[in-house]
């Protein structure tokens, strides 16, 4: 299958990273860049930036989760958003899958403003973790059958930990990471009667 080509079930997930793809050319256009972009550059175009978002500019905790600092850093937030979506979205709904991702999107860049302040941060990653903590706390239950959840359980805690561990060494927002993975965390266990509901639902039909 195709993760970037829209689906019955999965088409939420794919718009999100066309999204992306438009206002990172528009971005590229703007700066006459591709590889990285100029903080002030991105400021300007709606960049998460502290001293600017709490004056009154709140508004770049949401604009700031659809921007990217360059062509690789879209490339891999496309490449981990698609794998996760294309479980999430389907098992979630379009909607909820929406709430959930803006939400810890927002979460995150809440928490990248508390211990990165002067910092410019951009990025869906934030958000990405956050569907990542929802399927982390969905993996913790017992929705899964056990082969699939000792399966994706092991996957999820690999990646979740080796992404925070790069993180460690290049100029990477582990803050957000860890807003978005935790806000997710929590969401996933208060969705679950949702999720649980819909599952029954589907297989009714």
């Amino acid at each position: 299958m195709n993760l970037l080509t829209p689906t019955k079930g999965y088409w939420l997930t794919p718009a999100i990273i066309y999204i992306n793809t438009a206002l990172f050319a528009l971005v590229a256009l703007y700066t006459q860049s591709i590889l990285w972009f100029p903080a002030r550059e991105l400021v300007v175009l709606g960049g998460n930036f502290g001293p600017l978002t709490v004056d009154g500019q709140w508004w770049r905790l949401l604009t700031s989760v659809f921007l990217h600092g360059g062509l690789l850093h879209l490339i891999f937030n496309a490449v981990v958003l698609a794998n996760i979506g294309i479980f999430l979205e389907p098992l979630l709904g379009r909607v909820s899958f929406a709430i959930v991702y803006l939400i810890t999107g927002v979460l995150a860049s809440l928490t990248s403003l508390m211990f990165n302040y002067g910092v410019v941060s951009v990025g869906a990653s934030g958000a990405i973790f956050g569907m990542y903590g929802f399927f982390l706390a969905l993996l913790t239950t017992k929705l899964f059958k056990p082969e699939f959840r000792t399966t994706f359980l092991k996957n999820t805690l690999g990646f979740i930990a080796l992404n925070i561990a790069i993180g460690f060494f290049g100029p990477i927002d582990n803050a957000a990471h860890m807003g978005g993975l935790v806000s997710g965390f929590i969401l996933g266990y208060v969705w679950l009667p949702f999720v649980r509901k819909r599952i029954l639902k589907t297989a009714r039909v």
